[in-house]
């Protein structure tokens, strides 16, 4: 029985090693910089900032074929970080059609992976960021946000089975709690969720991240004092104050930064017919 035991021990243990490496470390080692670069990356105008993007992107992909472990794998994931944080600073009404049609081509690539690989394969990186470039593409139809929300919804708890306390994926799956009507949402599960990516965070651009989505939930449901002391620690981390700043600036005005953030992305506006492909 000990031996059977220590047999089925072992073998947990390397099954746990291999999910948790569906990447490389190079990938990883640029993930975890890249996420708190972002961060500081929002003190900088627009213009610096895209073009700091486009640099690293290009020494990035230039390194990753010689020491990814999943070539394909790992260029989506990267891909999707880069784009998602140059698409915010670069949109417009002019060039918004071209850019949906980037967002698109960047979700299907990822949708063809995932049907190339399977659950095991997959990184929790890879589950997270074709959730989030899936959230700014999807049509703002209600048939559409049911299909892609849940959907959404289901990357992120993939992430999660993999790193229980996963930041990124606990902060967005909080994100998702908070903003879905009940009995769909539920801001119980939102504020746990939330407490769990603080508990998981690594990397100072992932504890930004979690304080300041937190914060903000907690401004929502009128919680002025915790709101407060959890901008505190995002200040703390000494990353930059632009965007804290304006954070304040929207509370003080009495709006939360999500709603902010929502508004000014557009996420919640219809997209015009004309500009709908056919498959939209």
């Amino acid at each position: 029985m000990k031996k059977f035991c220590l047999c089925a021990a072992i073998f947990c243990l390397a099954a746990a090693c291999f999910a948790e490496n569906e990447i490389s470390d190079f990938c990883q080692k640029k993930i975890d910089e890249f996420v708190t670069l972002r961060v500081e990356l929002k003190s900088e105008d627009d213009l610096t900032a895209v073009e700091m993007i486009k640099n690293i992107e290009n020494e990035t992909m230039i390194v990753l074929p010689a020491v990814a472990k999943d070539f394909e794998q790992e260029k989506q994931i990267l891909a999707n970080l880069y784009f998602m944080e140059a698409y915010a600073r670069i949109l417009t009404k002019e060039n918004r059609v071209q850019l949906r049609k980037n967002m698109k081509k960047r979700m299907n690539d990822c949708l063809e992976l995932m049907q190339k690989r399977s659950e095991e394969q997959l990184s929790k990186w890879f589950y997270v960021s074709t959730a989030d470039v899936t959230s700014y593409y999807m049509t703002r139809s209600i048939a559409a946000t049911f299909y892609w929300g849940f959907k959404v919804k289901d990357w992120h708890k993939k992430a999660l089975k993999k790193d229980k306390f996963m930041a990124s994926a606990n902060a967005c799956l909080g994100n998702w709690n908070f903003y879905a009507p009940p009995p769909i949402g539920s801001n119980k599960k939102a504020r746990q969720l939330y407490k769990n990516g603080i508990k998981g965070a690594r990397t100072p651009g992932e504890k930004y991240m979690v304080y300041t989505y937190y914060s903000q939930f907690l401004y929502e449901l009128g919680e002025k004092d915790e709101c407060e002391k959890y901008m505190e620690l995002a200040y703390g981390l000494e990353l930059g104050t632009k965007e804290l700043d304006l954070m304040r600036k929207c509370n003080d005005e009495g709006i939360s930064y999500l709603q902010y953030m929502r508004n000014s992305s557009g996420i919640d506006e219809e997209i015009p017919e004309a500009e709908k492909e056919e498959d939209d």
